[in-house]
């Protein structure tokens, strides 16, 4: 229905903004009235709302039969584009800064006066920032007022799989429903199990992923709960449930009317303007597993007298020199391609894309982002991260096997029900 754009604003001596676009030709005259009223909802909402995690709107006009939303540009990837081709789930402590940072702002959303409830927490709806890893809640064309009182919503939305019993229609959506659909969504981070397999059954995450700890997995079991008054009553209770006395520091709610910036738990401490590097972040691109990829720089720039040493948080990337005393130095970051493992191809849809989905996400490799940091630290201890970002590519001969692989285990899988079936036919026949 219609587009984002990256734009200059000539008014604020070009600051870069996101524009979001509407177009009325594109919708269907039954539901023009609905969707322009979502769309002129999410701008007065997001208006009006002051959070880290949520993106300001600072204009909204119309030309003709054309809307748009001037916003605050974020510039990064959302959890849904981050989970395409990985094989493995994501750690836990990342998901659990993750967590932490929506947890603080869907808490700040139900403290409003009336409550504020989003009804539709998802991966495709949550973008992280390239740099700092602060999340961002996008996209409230569906949110809504909370309504004492009222015993059902006037219109039902939600995404399959994410949606609580009751978004459909079967009582009022309330806190419960956006910890519902942020427990579902975690539940996938952490198992890469889409929840439509089985809608409103979760199966325990740790007999997925048994690395996850036993508090995180009953933490989001207990989000998951089919009836409302089973599930965490609050966000915060359910934060503290999450991370209990963990390493993710807890955030409070920025004071009204303030917009302080917000970073990660894990993230380490930095001190801009003393220890930088140019660029602040490396991206290698296309690589494939296994070949060649050219070494790209850093100029570190260090404040007179000290001296930072130099690391890496993966066995895959390679930084030289580990130790500079001199502002400009320049130090060479490289890739150990044959540590690198691309994803495996994974297919969202109907039963028929499932079905070819389960199969591909065994045997056929698939591009995978993937993502590290090198480390620089001062005699003090003061910290700085350059984020680096690469998509690792399969060999073409095995994305080959792979798929030989799938459809030679379909064929045979097909033959066998059909036998299978057959077989029952014959002995109906004979019983008649």
């Amino acid at each position: 229905m219609g587009a984002i754009y990256k734009a200059q604003d000539q008014r604020l001596q070009g600051k870069v903004v996101a524009v979001k676009e509407m177009s009325e030709s594109a919708i269907a005259p039954s539901e023009r009235t609905r969707v322009l009223e979502s769309f002129q909802r999410e701008a007065e909402l997001l208006a009006r709302l002051e959070h880290p995690s949520l993106a300001r709107v600072t204009d909204r006009f119309q030309e003709g039969e054309r809307h748009y939303m001037v916003m605050e540009l974020i510039e990064g990837q959302t959890l849904e584009k981050l989970m395409e081709g990985r094989s493995d789930p994501f750690p836990e402590d990342q998901v659990l800064a993750w967590a932490d940072q929506l947890c603080d702002v869907l808490s700040y959303l139900h403290s409003q006066k009336p409550k504020i409830i989003y009804r539709d927490v998802k991966p495709a709806n949550v973008m992280v920032v390239d740099v700092s890893g602060q999340v961002k809640l996008i996209d409230f064309g569906i949110a809504r007022f909370f309504k004492p009182g009222k015993r059902k919503d006037t219109i039902e939305f939600g995404t399959d799989g994410y949606a609580p019993p009751e978004q459909y229609g079967k009582s009022q959506t309330n806190e419960q429903s956006d910890i519902y659909a942020l427990g579902a969504m975690l539940h996938q981070l952490l198992t890469l199990r889409d929840p439509l397999t089985t809608p409103f059954k979760f199966p325990p995450v740790c007999s997925l992923n048994p690395r996850v700890s036993r508090e995180v997995e009953a933490a989001i079991a207990k989000a998951v709960e089919p009836h409302k008054s089973k599930r965490h009553q609050s966000t915060e209770e359910m934060r503290t449930a999450l991370l209990g006395n963990g390493t993710v520091k807890r955030r409070r709610p920025p004071a009204k009317g303030k917009r302080k910036p917000a970073s990660p738990a894990a993230r380490p401490p930095s001190v801009p303007g003393k220890l930088a590097s140019t660029p602040a972040s490396l991206d290698f691109g296309a690589v494939p597993a296994g070949g060649g990829a050219p070494a790209q720089s850093l100029a570190i720039t260090l404040p007179a007298g000290e001296r930072a040493t130099l690391s890496t948080d993966v066995p895959w990337l390679h930084v030289r020199p580990q130790s500079v005393s001199k502002s400009g130095s320049q130090v060479t970051v490289t890739l150990n391609t044959t540590r690198l493992k691309p994803g495996r191809l994974q297919l969202r849809g109907g039963w028929l894309k499932r079905w070819i989905g389960w199969h591909t996400r065994i045997f056929v490799p698939a591009k995978q982002d993937v993502h590290a940091h090198v480390e620089m630290e001062l005699k003090d201890g003061s910290r700085q991260r350059v984020l680096v970002s690469v998509t690792v590519g399969p060999q073409p001969l095995l994305v080959l096997i792979g798929w030989m692989v799938t459809i030679g285990a379909m064929l045979v899988e097909a033959a066998f029900v059909v036998g299978a079936l057959g077989i029952l036919v014959i002995v109906m026949l004979l019983g008649i």
